[in-house]
């Protein structure tokens, strides 16, 4: 029997870009876990600690976009390097806090430059497949490729959790955050130094066809005052430049009303996960077995994986908004007994029950933005993807934790069946629109 994976993987360099952007987002489902442990253990409060893991999410989702078309202009590496840089000082920044007592707000601003500065390692990645795959002849191989991305998404939420929650519980919560700190600094390293297989930027493009932003030039002493302006001007098509654009027009490809419902039904689906990590914390604590919660968590991500895989290796008759809508309307479904769950076996089936759902939705969605963008904005599409997820899981943190602190977390299991069901709304309801294309989007190869 054909294995499209093994097929796809065949593509020159992709094992070792899959293998880095694998490591680099390790920590994706890390973090907030063990913000979660780090803040309570300091405060005593899952409301503080849903704040800060929170916050991070919140500037993640809010630098991700500005990040991610700052690649698609000057490159991976040109971006992503420096962006290491300052998201490791700010991982640093979490510990010293942590271990100086620190308030919690401190402890939170620390996190926040970390996530504002964490890269879309899984957008990088997969950039990379779009352009290894170019060729319209590999058109049905994106599917596969894509497909494999989002399973390795799950492979690190099943293997993310229980790792950071055995050395949160067994050594310390900061062991924990600099193991992940570890993880994405090999990882991305790794990634950027695989020149060969990052996709060109749109400034090298232009520089190909002729019609770059031409570099300084000193003026003759006849120049005008407007012409000299307008050198000026030309010669800011630098980095400097890029970035104020990039600033300026992070939204860009949210003009589409396809990227809207797409990102809308996305932050949905984040309060979902947010408030699944934060729940499942507190529901295994208060049962008196705290080193559960990693591992109910993974089995939550196990669920997905073997959906996952199962769903990236079938070539699929239907459009990619169907599909999209399908896995929608499973999640809302499969989800439901969550709230009935009244002890951890329980809690563990019932979110491995609606995994299930997670990887075809996320694979259908991802597939979608290739066709909802043009080519140039892939990176910045797909990182809006994450961008809603995160902005849905700091949501979901947040009010999460509050209702712990209130109620308690069995009225809080709730939460996730509600944003299930309100995203799985907002796809039925925006169908047409998800299904239009802009001119220059590839086709449904998935």
């Amino acid at each position: 029997m054909r294995n499209p994976y093994r097929e796809v993987l065949r593509t020159p360099g992709a094992p070792a870009f899959v293998t880095a952007g694998l490591l680099a987002r390790l920590p994706i489902s890390m973090y907030g876990l063990v913000y979660v442990f780090l803040v309570e253990e300091a405060t005593g409060s899952y409301g503080a600690a849903g704040a800060v893991a929170a916050a991070a999410s919140v500037a993640s989702a809010l630098g991700a976009p500005v990040l991610s078309r700052l690649v698609d202009r000057l490159g991976q590496a040109r971006v992503a390097v420096p962006a290491l840089a300052v998201h490791t000082a700010g991982i640093l920044g979490v510990l010293a806090a942590a271990h100086t007592g620190a308030h919690a707000l401190v402890i939170g601003l620390a996190a926040a430059l970390a996530g504002a500065t964490f890269t879309s390692w899984g957008s990088l990645v997969r950039a990379r497949w779009a352009w290894a795959l170019r060729d319209p002849a590999d058109a049905p191989r994106l599917h596969p490729a894509f497909s494999l991305e989002s399973v390795l998404d799950e492979v690190t939420f099943t293997v993310g959790p229980p790792l950071a929650t055995v050395l949160a519980v067994a050594v310390s919560p900061s062991a924990a955050l600099a193991t992940a700190l570890a993880a994405t600094v090999a990882g991305g390293t790794a990634l950027v130094v695989q020149r060969g297989t990052e996709p060109p930027s749109e400034r090298s493009r232009a520089v190909e066809r002729g019609t770059a932003t031409p570099l300084p030039t000193t003026p003759t002493p006849t120049t005008t005052t407007t012409t000299t302006t307008t050198t000026s001007a030309a010669g800011s098509g630098g980095v400097r430049a890029a970035a104020r654009r990039a600033v300026a027009g992070a939204v860009g490809v949210m003009e589409h009303a396809g990227m809207r419902a797409l990102a809308t039904a996305f932050v949905a689906t984040g309060v979902v996960f947010g408030s699944v990590e934060v729940i499942a914390v507190a529901f295994t604590a208060e049962r008196g077995a705290p080193a559960a919660a990693g591992v109910v968590l993974a089995l939550y991500s196990v669920g997905s994986l073997l959906a996952g895989l199962v769903f990236g290796a079938v070539t699929w008759r239907g459009s990619l908004p169907r599909r999209f809508r399908l896995g929608a309307v499973g999640m809302a479904v499969l989800i439901a007994p969550v709230a009935t769950s009244g002890t951890i076996p329980a809690l563990a089936a019932t979110l491995f029950l609606s995994g299930i759902a997670i990887s075809p939705t996320l694979i259908s969605g991802n597939a979608l933005v290739a066709q909802l963008v043009a080519p140039r904005q892939l990176t910045e599409g797909l990182a809006w993807v994450g961008t809603s997820l995160g902005l849905g899981v700091s949501l979901g943190a947040a009010v999460a934790g509050r209702i712990i602190d209130g109620p308690g977390p069995q009225p809080a299991l709730l939460l996730p069946v509600a944003a299930a069901v309100a995203a799985a709304v907002v796809v039925v309801a925006c169908s047409r629109v998800l299904g239009v294309r802009p001119r220059g989007a590839q086709p449904d190869a998935a």
